[in-house]
């Protein structure tokens, strides 16, 4: 700044002050100002939600690390039956999953949620923690509004919880990210907590009118408002107790129709990718603006082939017609705050073993083609030329094979890479074709290249899987 701008001295109240006279500020007040972090890091997820949340920074060893995903703040809603509570879980458990040292919580103010629905999501593609008991080991809890009202739950969360920021060695850990310093960033081990649903939460203020006051009572018409004001107040908080305490929040909301009072007067639209007349249910407007990612499930609908039969089986036996266990969701991010906003995607999920990751990172090139080659009937992974695919053998063979899982990851982040990223270097994009062969090449081993992960995890460097991000 002394150099491009011209700067003089001054002194005042005996101190020596350098003032700016472009910007008109005492540079001494920009010296001594603590800075916010460098960055926030954020929990790899795969399935399509990284890529379009994050970015690459380089670490140590000139590694490119992506810091998308999980961030502290997450919203996911929807209307009933499109999975919102599935997708929530998924997340959490994924967490669980990569990051050893993290736990996770769920407060379950609609009281239909068990440990034992959480495993089931957990056994087909979760391999760290599938078979495990998470509650033994200390790992993971449910509470409900049975055992506290969400006055109590909160300022519970927040208590036990508030001695993490004072960045306690052993709730410490090393990411790969470096810092303005060229250090290693240390993050809080994360705590994944769970509120599903916002909607149903209820304050001990409301619980009490609720309590005090008969259906239909009078004393009762300032629920709605008391209500809305404690939500408020709890969203609020939320963005500062979060990231303070290295807390990863996911908030489940119900969507519905808002029906104008006036027909000649109908409701504005908030958000420009919800519909006018949709609206999340008693939740207050911060939650659409203080997230940062909120997830909107628009629909769901069976996949299936045109005989009704599973578009994807398991195997040569799972034929039975109208079986809807397979769903395809359609999801968008409403409110990201370090991505684009408003681009639609599909979720593959199955209702018994919930998101399908493999499915769903399939579905994604399958619409352009990107990295499949082939006919429409029998084909290949460009990067996994050995394993030959077809639609009925597909998901059998995803599950099968580790090496075609990992392709796919990579596959499907190129391809989104291209569709999103459109201020990439000239020349730095190709096809997975020629990436496969030029990497042949230069005297890689694609056998091995693929036996890595693509998340970063604390200790990034000791972890015993190689770390290769796309």
């Amino acid at each position: 700044a002394s150099v491009l701008i011209y700067s003089h001295k001054i002194k005042h109240s005996g101190t020596l002050f350098v003032r700016n006279t472009t910007l008109g500020v005492h540079m001494d007040f920009l010296k001594d100002l603590k800075p916010a972090p460098y960055l926030r890091p954020m929990l790899n997820l795969g399935c399509l939600l990284d890529i379009g949340t994050g970015r690459y920074y380089v670490g140590e060893y000139g590694e490119s690390i992506l810091n998308g995903g999980l961030s502290h703040l997450t919203g996911v809603g929807g209307r009933g039956n499109t999975f919102k509570s599935t997708l929530m879980f998924f997340m959490m458990l994924r967490v669980l999953d990569r990051y050893s040292k993290s736990a996770g919580h769920v407060y379950d103010t609609e009281m239909s949620l068990t440990i034992a629905r959480l495993y089931e999501l957990a056994q087909q593609h979760m391999p760290n923690i599938a078979g495990h008991d998470l509650e033994a080991e200390q790992r993971m809890s449910i509470t409900d509004k049975t055992m506290y009202n969400g006055s109590e739950w909160y300022d519970m969360l927040k208590s036990s919880t508030a001695d993490r920021k004072k960045e306690i060695k052993s709730d410490m850990g090393r990411t790969p990210f470096l810092d303005r310093d060229r250090k290693p960033i240390q993050y809080l081990y994360p705590l994944v907590v769970g509120l599903d649903s916002l909607s149903q939460f209820t304050s001990a203020n409301v619980l009490r009118i609720q309590e005090d006051g008969d259906v239909g009572d009078s004393s009762r018409n300032v629920e709605a408002l008391r209500d809305g004001g404690a939500k408020t107040q709890l969203i609020m908080e939320l963005p500062t107790v979060t990231a303070r305490n290295g807390i990863y929040m996911l908030l489940s909301a119900h969507v519905g129709d808002e029906f104008a009072m006036d027909p000649r007067s109908p409701p504005s639209k908030k958000l420009a990718f919800l519909k006018n007349k949709a609206k999340f249910k008693n939740t207050p407007e911060k939650f659409t603006f203080l997230m940062n990612n909120c997830w909107y499930c628009i629909s769901a609908s069976p996949l299936i082939d045109g005989d009704k039969k599973p578009e994807f089986p398991r195997n040569k036996d799972d034929d039975l017609k109208g079986d809807t266990d397979l769903m395809m969701v359609n999801l968008v991010n409403l409110r990201a705050k370090s991505g684009p906003t408003g681009m639609p995607m599909d979720v593959v999920v199955s209702q018994s073993d919930g998101v399908h990751v493999g499915l769903t990172e399939f579905n994604y090139i399958k619409q352009s083609r990107f990295g499949i080659d082939g006919n429409l009937q029998n084909y290949t992974l460009s990067l996994v030329p050995d394993i030959k695919l077809s639609r009925t053998v597909l998901r059998r063979k995803i599950d099968e094979h580790p090496q075609l899982q990992r392709a796919l990851e990579i596959t499907s982040e190129m391809a989104q890479m291209s569709d999103m990223w459109h201020d990439l270097p000239p020349g730095l994009m190709c096809q997975p074709r020629e990436l496969y062969a030029d990497l042949i090449a230069k005297g890689y081993d694609w056998s091995v290249l693929l036996a890595t992960r693509g998340y970063w995890t604390h200790d990034n460097d000791k972890h015993p899987v190689p770390f290769l991000s796309t």
